[in-house]
C-alpha cells in the first residue's frame, strides 16, 4: 500500500494526495496544521487518513477519533496507555531502526495495530544492509509494518522491501514529487500478487488494494 505524509505546506500537500489518491494518508500535527474537519473534507471519504503525533493525551485521542481521524501514529516514549483504550483508530507506533532488541520483542504484547519504520537515510540501491534491518524488525514483531522513506525505491527494490515483510510504503509528499509518487503507485500496482496477512484493524483501516489486492471472487 502507499501512504502520503504530509508534514509542512499543508495546503499543498493535502492537494496532491486528494489527486494521488494513495490507499491511506498521514499528517504531521505542527504548528499551522488545518483543523480536522479540513483535512476530511479535503481528502474525501475515500482515502483513509489519520495523525502523527509527537505527544498524545486522552482528550488528544478523543478529539482526534471525533474528528474523523482513522489512523494515529505516536511515539513508545510518553504515551499513555489510557491514551489508546479506543478501538476507532488504527494504532500506529512510530519505531526507529536503533530501537532495542528487548524493547522491540515486546512491542506484540502492546495495544498497538501497526508499526511504522521510519528509514529516511537510506538511498537507492537497497543494500542487504537495509533488508536486514526490516527483516530484523518483520520477524519479532507480528504487527502491520509501514515503511517510512524519503527517497523511493526502485521497482526492484519494491519486491525485495516485501519479501522482508512490508506491507505499506509511507512517503512523505513535501519531500518526493507528485509525479514520482504516481509511477511508484503505478509500479506497485504491477508488482506481483500476494495474499494478504490477517493484521486485524490496520489492514482495514488501510486498504490492502496495492502491496496485498483481495483475491478475485471464487479463489482461496
Amino acid at each position: 500500500a502507499l501512504v502520503g505524509l504530509i508534514s509542512g505546506d499543508y495546503a499543498a500537500g493535502l492537494g496532491a494526495l486528494a489527486g494521488l489518491a494513495p490507499d491511506a494518508a498521514l499528517i504531521s500535527l505542527a504548528s499551522g496544521s488545518p483543523p480536522l474537519s479540513e483535512i476530511g473534507s479535503s481528502l474525501g471519504e475515500a482515502i483513509p487518513w489519520g495523525l502523527c503525533v509527537s505527544s498524545l493525551t486522552d482528550d488528544d485521542a478523543r478529539t482526534y477519533e471525533d474528528g474523523g481521524s482513522d489512523l494515529l501514529a505516536f511515539s513508545l516514549e510518553g504515551t499513555p496507555v489510557s491514551a489508546l483504550a479506543s478501538d476507532g483508530m488504527a494504532r500506529i507506533l512510530r519505531i526507529e531502526p536503533s530501537i532495542e532488541i528487548e524493547q522491540l520483542r515486546t512491542i506484540d504484547a502492546l495495544p498497538i495495530d501497526a508499526v511504522l519504520l521510519s528509514m529516511p537515510g537510506v538511498s537507492a540501491p537497497w543494500t542487504l544492509a537495509d533488508l536486514a534491518t526490516i527483516a530484523g524488525i518483520s520477524q519479532r514483531v507480528d504487527k502491520y509494518l509501514l515503511l517510512g522513506v524519503s527517497q523511493l525505491p526502485g521497482a526492484k527494490d519494491l519486491e525485495a522491501i516485501r519479501e522482508v515483510g512490508v506491507q505499506a510504503l509511507v512517503a512523505d509528499v513535501g519531500a518526493v514529487a507528485v509525479e514520482s509518487l504516481a509511477k511508484l503507485k503505478a509500479a506497485l500496482l504491477d508488482m506481483p500478487k500476494q495474499r494478504p496477512p490477517a493484521k486485524g484493524r490496520a489492514a482495514a483501516l488501510l486498504p490492502s488494494s496495492v502491496f496485498f489486492p483481495e483475491p478475485a471472487a471464487g479463489h482461496e
